[in-house]
């Protein structure tokens, strides 16, 4: 709980520090633009050009509708996927059989390295984020007789490719692989249903978006 503590404040902190250094004046503010503008209604590929994913600008929208348009909800964003990823690794890395305070170790190692690279929103660590995430799920399926993360699975799978096309197609793309090769050497119709089941919710959910 201590460790868990100290990686979700320290992501927040080391993340907030190194947004406010300096600013470059495309790419910090990629997302701020594009985020406002969905507040005023004007949608990406409808009304304004995307050049990757439109999830981030969907994401950046709803931090300013929840803590208004303004620089502290822009860098929350980047800070919450940094706690994210944070998280994910240290429970991700004990789920290997690592130690605590080794797992807690990379873990902050990650917090350092992730999103304090760019500290605002940006596509390319949210897709890596996700994709990472994804991995983690197919292991900790594999692993645990859990089925939830079966279901799971696509749709951060489909959610980092709605990011960023690139890395995540590659890591979908082997994930799929071994999902198949598993699914061939170990049946099992119930984790099979939850997986498709899971596909099928995150198509619906981007067929109703759209």
């Amino acid at each position: 709980i201590i460790f868990f503590f100290i990686l979700c404040v320290f992501s927040v902190f080391i993340n907030y520090h190194y947004a406010n250094l300096g600013v470059f004046p495309i790419d910090t503010f990629a997302y701020f633009d594009t985020g406002f503008n969905i507040l005023k209604n004007k949608h990406p590929f409808k009304d304004t050009w995307v050049t990757v994913g439109p999830l981030v600008d969907y994401l950046q929208a709803g931090f300013f509708r929840l803590f208004g348009v303004n620089w502290f909800s822009y860098v929350l964003h980047a800070s919450i996927f940094n706690i994210l990823i944070t998280i994910t690794i240290f429970f991700g890395l004990q789920m290997l059989g690592l130690k605590s305070y080794y797992s807690f170790f990379y873990s902050i190692s990650v917090a350092i390295l992730c999103y304090p690279l760019a500290g605002t929103p940006f596509a390319d660590q949210h897709a890596i984020i996700l994709s990472i995430i994804s991995l983690m799920l197919f292991y900790a399926s594999v692993k645990t007789k859990k089925l939830s993360y079966w279901f799971f699975l696509p749709i951060v799978m489909g959610l980092s490719f709605f990011c960023k096309q690139v890395p995540s197609s590659y890591i979908n793309l082997v994930i799929l692989i071994s999902v198949f090769i598993y699914f061939l050497l170990n049946y099992n119709l119930q984790k099979l249903l939850y997986f498709l089941f899971g596909s099928f919710s995150f198509l619906l959910l981007i067929a109703l978006v759209f």
